[in-house]
């Protein structure tokens, strides 16, 4: 059984790279608010009843009124020290993304735009696909069985600078309106992980692979279905008898089984390649050339291929492309809304989204506010006013957030997980935090950066609790993260399950859960043929330490669920092993609780967040 107290070299860069000192001023920026301050959405005349109002200022940073100003308090008081005071700024709007082309929502609108030639391109091109590919034929419709409606969904694209590339038309089915066992039966279909997109990237920069992108032009449209499923025909674009329907022979956009069929289908092509499935991810296609490994990550319709050589590379490329109609975009730069910056020379790769915080700032007027230090200063509770979801779109924001708290911003993860928590009852304070989330993105450009030349280039992770920390429900606050070449490639921050007596059984439960994904990231190491023996995992309590070595039962552990023991097991058979960690060096804190940002700057630098 191998230790992993042995020292061994990292299995995905050479020995002799050294560490580069990071630049301890990237997370500096001015913040011109009090972190402290309470902002409740006074009125414009200062009344301070907690009331929200229409004031632009509201939630920018600006000390407009707070909750303790009276009715006769002077407005120079409560004045902001902004250059630009007395100037009068856009109102807040938050049904519209600012500055933004309109995207017209039916066909009308789109024949009454400005753009209807382009919009009108785009359908046709759509309408010449589906018949190249007979997507359907056209039928009369058998009696006692209904045809789906279909619709137009209307997109610009664009390339990583934010210009429009192309205008973009797709016909879809109303899948709502299928029936279970009638319409369609099995709809699962597997996308790749987010979790996996990081561990490739840091495989890419660590061994400096060729990264590719490919998009299938109509994915869809090369699944076979297996249920006879009809459409109503699609609106301009009716050919012969207007009262005959179209009967699906292939899968279209919008029913539900529509991705599966399309899974299938690429998935038979692939292992037609040669390619074998990941036991990890399914999302993730590998496969051996010449003692090089070749690897293809597919989230739906959009595809990274990833070799050592761009002969290999632009093999695989060649082949997919001679078996779908497929669209190569070189070199990866846009993924999923993911930016992706690399430097061959330096050996680093940047995932960051960017350009998805800026228009999620514009989107609610906070262009002008002031930047905060730190995404949350203080636990959140369920009591307070009640917010008008209505008025003030709570869930769509959290809802933003949490794409990005899954993306790139390990950052703001317990912020997000904290404002989740209310999302039935949201209250004033919580959508003040949550527009204070934004005021922290606002001053920090950031994204995880993953460097061949890290000095801790194998995957080593950190586990904490945050014991009854949440003042509701007394649960305590499971924490983790795992690093691989200098950057973070996996987090989460939860509640617990069930109420922990002790600071020891918190702890003990975090390890738990740092110890399931330790064992995938086990599982994902070997398919991508990295050597990962054991994952070291950092813990900052000596009594959780304990109890996940010994295979002893006192009277102040046997509480504690056997779910939990299996950190024991798997201990025991070296897979993991836990670590003492001093607490001012527990990185995983950042996921557990609101850190005063001398802590909170410090524990991002090392998840490699910058």
């Amino acid at each position: 059984m191998e230790d992993c107290d042995e020292e061994e070299e990292n299995p995905l860069i050479d020995a002799s790279d050294s560490d580069s000192d990071e630049d301890e001023s990237d997370l500096e920026f001015e913040d011109n608010a009090n972190e402290n301050e309470e902002i409740v959405g006074a009125s414009p005349g200062g009344d301070g009843d907690g009331s929200l109002s229409e004031d632009p200022n509201i939630g920018s940073g600006s000390n407009s009124g707070t909750a303790g100003d009276s009715p006769e308090a002077s407005p120079e008081l409560a004045r902001a020290a902004r250059v630009n005071w007395g100037i009068p700024r856009e109102r807040l709007n938050l049904a519209v993304v600012a500055r933004q082309p309109e995207v017209p929502r039916t066909y009308d609108e789109a024949m009454a735009s400005s753009a209807s030639q382009m919009w009108k391109q785009a359908m046709d091109e759509k309408i010449a696909s589906l018949r190249a590919n007979q997507v359907w034929t056209l039928e009369e419709l058998p009696k006692g069985v209904r045809a789906l409606p279909v619709k137009w969904v209307f997109t610009i694209k664009r390339d990583v600078n934010g210009e429009i590339v192309r205008y973009k038309a797709r016909l879809v089915a109303k899948g709502f309106a299928q029936v279970e066992g009638r319409d369609f039966d099995e709809v699962f279909a597997p996308v790749s992980k987010h979790t996996t997109l990081r561990v490739l990237m840091a495989l890419v920069a660590a061994a400096d692979l060729e990264l590719h992108q490919m998009d299938m032009k109509t994915a869809f449209l090369n699944g076979i279905l297996e249920e006879e499923v009809y459409v109503l025909q699609p609106r301009g674009y009716g050919e012969g008898n207007q009262q005959k329907v179209c009967r699906l022979q292939k899968s279209l956009y919008g029913l539900k089984q529509a991705p599966r069929a399309w899974y299938v289908r690429l998935r038979e092509e692939l292992e037609q390649m040669g390619f074998q499935v990941s036991q990890a991810d399914p999302g993730l296609f590998l496969k051996d050339v010449q003692g090089e490994r070749v690897y293809v990550l597919v989230y739906v319709d959009d595809l990274l291929v990833a070799a050592k050589s761009m002969a290999t590379l632009n093999a695989v490329k060649n082949r997919l492309m001679s078996a779908f109609d497929i669209r190569d975009l070189g070199e990866a730069r846009v993924f999923l809304g993911y930016e992706i910056e690399r430097n061959r020379t330096e050996h680093t790769l940047k995932l960051s989204l960017t350009r998805f915080i800026t228009e999620l700032v514009a989107k609610y007027g906070l262009e002008e506010a002031n930047p905060r230090k730190v995404p949350l200063s203080k636990a959140l509770r369920a009591v307070g006013e009640r917010l008008d979801v209505q008025q003030f779109p709570y869930g769509e924001l959290v809802g933003s957030l949490l794409y990005l708290s899954v993306g790139t911003r390990p950052d703001i993860s317990y912020s997000v997980g904290a404002l989740s928590r209310y999302m039935s009852k949201p209250t004033v304070e919580h959508w003040q935090a949550a527009k204070g989330v934004l005021r922290y993105l606002i001053g920090t450009n950031v994204g995880i950066s993953y460097s061949a030349k890290s000095s801790v280039g194998t995957l080593h992770g950190y586990c904490d609790s945050d014991y009854a920390g949440c003042v509701d429900t007394r649960r305590s606050t499971t924490g983790y993260v795992f690093l691989l070449t200098g950057g973070a490639v996996g987090w989460a921050s939860r509640l617990q399950a069930t109420v922990a007596t002790s600071t020891a059984e918190a702890e003990y439960m975090a390890s738990g859960a740092a110890t399931k994904e330790a064992l995938w990231f086990r599982h994902l190491a070997r398919d991508l043929k990295l050597r990962v023996p054991c994952v070291p995992i950092q813990c900052d309590n000596q009594a959780a330490l304990k109890m996940s070595s010994n295979l002893i039962t006192t009277p102040r552990s046997k509480h504690i669920d056997v779910l939990y023991h299996f950190v024991r097991e798997h201990a025991a058979r070296g897979e993991v092993k836990f670590l003492y960690c001093k607490s001012e060096d527990m990185v995983a804190d950042v996921f557990t609780k609101p850190l005063p940002f001398p802590n909170f700057s410090k524990f991002v630098r090392a998840m490699g967040v910058c």
